[in-house]
């Protein structure tokens, strides 16, 4: 008799294997993701801010402070450069000058800041607020079209105030008035909590968050609108979009960027912003933007600058998504361990024999015994 030949033809799952597999992921990541809560309030330098914001910056956080410069730096050291290396780093200076200066925010990036050329230059500067007419209704100031009433310059900036922490969040923050107090911009670096009721985000090391604040403002001309003019200068072309600019290195590796928004709270509602940016067709490496807030008495409105600077060589196993791998492997030991597989219960084993036409073979005494219709099956 030839047996019947067993075919597998259903996948092969061990369940077991899974679950130490997904287990020992699991423990993995949330070990790794309590660890990154750690790191996130460690503070080894003093400095306020976290070592892992440090770290995820490549670099070490540095303020300098005076009377009339805020100045946030990325190198390693803080004075001085490292001298006998080649050193990537960046510095942020955020100014003005007593009573008598615009408040200007120019942004340094050094392919090596011990020979102190940067690679790469951009700056910010708070020039005047215009109030005007529009005269042809599409919500952009215009300076060629519409109609100027008044043109306020902001040369009267000082800072009022400079902190470690906002609601007990680490971060480095000044905040810049106008001398009646109409006009402020607060600065913040590092990290920043919830502002008022923007609902904005955390920021990384390597971005300055701007809050721009009117109160109590008095249009000459009830009707009219307001603008804001920043002038921009670079050591490259700027290239404007409808959100933004950016300004990149030769090697595009180097790169800041310069961020506005279409939205600002203006006497406690939602307002459409239009942002007036050159129109030329030729590159250029200074401009002017206007910011049109309409008819206003109090508003909000908060722009961004960030800036990139490569760090060659520098990675952390902390940089991978262990949230997402926790819960991930959390799930999949779940499903894991819940799967039940559905054994078919062995039955009896049918033997046949083995068919030939050509066959001689004769049936033995004890087959001769068993009724013919019986001989397929096994006894």
């Amino acid at each position: 008799m030839s047996k019947e030949k067993f075919v597998r033809d259903k996948p092969h799952v061990n369940i077991g294997v899974l679950i130490a597999v997904f287990g020992i992921l699991s423990t993995l990541s949330l070990g790794m993701v309590i660890f990154n809560d750690i790191l996130a309030t460690s503070d080894s330098d003093g400095d306020t801010i976290p070592d892992l914001e440090e770290d995820r910056a490549k670099q070490p956080l540095f303020f300098d402070i005076t009377d009339e410069v805020l100045t946030f730096r990325s190198y390693g050291t803080q004075t001085t450069p490292t001298t006998g290396g080649h050193e990537v780093g960046h510095n942020l200076d955020i100014s003005h000058a007593g009573f008598s200066s615009h408040l200007e925010i120019h942004s340094r990036l050094y392919d090596d800041v011990s020979n102190e050329i940067p690679l790469l230059e951009f700056g910010v500067k708070y020039e005047s607020l215009i109030e005007f007419t529009d005269f042809d209704a599409n919500g952009f100031f215009e300076p060629a079209v519409d109609i100027v009433i008044a043109q306020t310059t902001l040369d009267n900036i000082t800072r009022t105030e400079f902190g470690y922490g906002v609601d007990g969040q680490p971060s480095y923050y000044s905040k810049y008035s106008t001398l009646g107090g109409v006009f402020k911009v607060n600065l913040y670096t590092s990290r920043e909590h919830v502002l008022l009721a923007r609902q904005v985000g955390l920021l990384a090391p390597n971005e300055l968050k701007s809050y721009l604040t009117f109160t109590n403002y008095g249009l000459l001309t009830p009707g009219t609108n307001l603008a804001l003019k920043l002038s921009l200068n670079a050591t490259h072309n700027l290239i404007f979009s409808n959100t933004g600019l950016s300004v990149k290195s030769s090697t595009g590796e180097y790169m800041v960027e310069y961020e506005w928004y279409d939205r600002a709270i203006t006497d406690g509602t939602t307002t459409i912003v239009n942002t007036t940016v050159p129109k030329s067709s030729v590159p250029s490496k200074s401009g002017v933007i206007f910011i049109n807030f309409g008819e206003l008495t109090n508003a909000s409105y908060d722009p961004r600058l960030s800036w990139s600077v490569p760090i060659p060589g520098k990675w952390s196993i902390a940089d991978l998504p262990w949230t997402y791998f926790a819960i991930g492997s959390i799930a999949l030991l779940m499903v894991a361990s819940t799967t039940r597989i559905l054994r078919k219960k062995p039955g009896r084993v049918k033997y046949v024999y083995a068919k030939s036409s050509n066959s001689t073979k004769t049936p033995s005494k004890a087959e001769k015994r068993i009724p013919s219709h019986l001989r397929h099956r096994d006894r």
